[in-house]
């Protein structure tokens, strides 16, 4: 009779698995057109990193399969006579931002993301583009994000070798939100609210490190 019990139990738990794999199926393979970011940082040493980690606070919208140029991504702010913006360029022969769903995980390519600065006839900017991954809400279409960008220096420049870690949270532009079990999105929510606290007090004590 136990040996029946515990056969009939482990079948339960096998449908109740089986029914939450195809559950994160149905999510799999999602594309996006666009993200709608609402809120980052940046933690890079280099000589731009202050206003980088500020442009990176103002809302902006990156879009999938397509280069954008200066001012499209989050607008552009001044500060003592320089011009600073984000863009997306192929100038060092990467693909235009693509990225992809697969049940609660994001990964986004932005290996052709850059940060400059203008002024006048000077232009300066950095590639500061990567593999970025996080975690996805499908109810809601919320979305945390991070990468790292390695800044390698050289005999010509002042600048050492640099790492910059960076950081990215919003919405998606699409797809629709998936059906998924309550105890499902309250533990997504709850690791990205995790992960984009424990990504910003790192940022903090590495900051006052500086």
């Amino acid at each position: 009779m136990k040996t029946k019990r515990k056969m009939m139990v482990g079948s339960l738990v096998m449908a109740g698995l089986l029914a939450m794999s195809g559950m994160w199926a149905s999510a799999d393979a999602a594309l996006m057109t666009q993200l709608d970011y609402t809120r980052g940082g940046a933690n890079w040493e280099g000589e731009s990193g202050q206003m980088l980690d500020r442009h990176l606070e103002q809302k902006g919208t990156l879009k999938m399969g397509q280069y954008q140029s200066w001012g499209d991504i989050g607008g552009t702010f001044e500060q003592e006579g320089k011009t600073y913006s984000l863009f997306t360029s192929g100038l060092q022969g990467a693909s235009a931002p693509s990225a992809s769903i697969e049940g609660m995980s994001i990964t986004m390519d932005l290996s052709s993301l850059f940060f400059g600065w203008q002024s006048g006839d000077e232009i300066h900017a950095w590639n500061i583009g990567g593999m970025a991954k996080g975690l996805f809400n499908p109810q809601t279409s919320e979305f945390q994000l991070s990468w790292d960008h390695l800044f390698k220096g050289s005999q010509n420049s002042r600048m050492q070798e640099t790492l910059g870690a960076y950081f990215l949270q919003g919405s998606v532009g699409a797809p629709a939100a998936v059906p998924i079990a309550a105890s499902g999105l309250l533990f997504g929510s709850g690791l990205i609210g995790l992960g984009s606290w424990g990504w910003l007090k790192r940022r903090g004590q590495g900051l006052q490190a500086a």
